[in-house]
């Protein structure tokens, strides 16, 4: 009995061998893969925190800049309501604004990594980004009525192929 035991370890079993290959491929590869697209939903996440940042901050430029006086449409409650839940991934959102002919609205803010990036993506556990848009401030109808103002002094002063429109 005991040489029919030996005799039968002997004989190599290529169904046994396949078994325990797969077993060791999947417990190094599965964990990487994995990780791989993790890795890859966090940099979408960030991009899409990035497109939105840059988005909200040209609409919040935009709306300064056409409207009338000096009233500050870009201030921080406005920047709250206008970046809202969409920032899912974002944390300490600073926003600030400036005035004047160009108006520039910019704003910053963090996202944490997961531990199991690599140092060169991880960094300080934290990744920073930013964004800034500028809108000249405008008057469309105040530019108008400049414009007709200037044509009718022409027309008045005699100068030659002046019309109002």
């Amino acid at each position: 009995m005991c040489a029919e035991i030996l005799s039968h370890n002997k004989r190599k079993d290529p169904t046994r061998a396949a078994d325990g290959y797969f077993t060791v491929e999947a417990s190094l590869v599965i964990p990487v893969v994995l990780c791989v697209i993790l890795m890859l939903m966090y940099l979408s996440f960030y991009l899409y925190d990035r497109c939105i940042l840059a988005q909200d901050c040209y609409v919040l430029s935009y709306r300064q800049s056409i409207e009338k006086g000096d009233a500050d449409r870009a201030g921080e409650g406005a920047a709250r309501e206008q970046f809202g839940q969409k920032l899912f991934m974002l944390h300490g959102l600073e926003t600030g604004c400036s005035g004047g002919g160009t108006i520039r609205v910019h704003a910053s803010a963090a996202m944490e990594t997961p531990v199991f990036l690599p140092d060169f993506l991880r960094g300080q556990r934290k990744w920073s980004l930013a964004a800034g848009e500028k809108a000249r401030k405008t008057d469309p109808p105040k530019d108008y009525r400049r414009v007709r103002r200037l044509l009718h002094l022409a027309a008045a002063a005699g100068i030659g192929g002046a019309s109002d429109p």
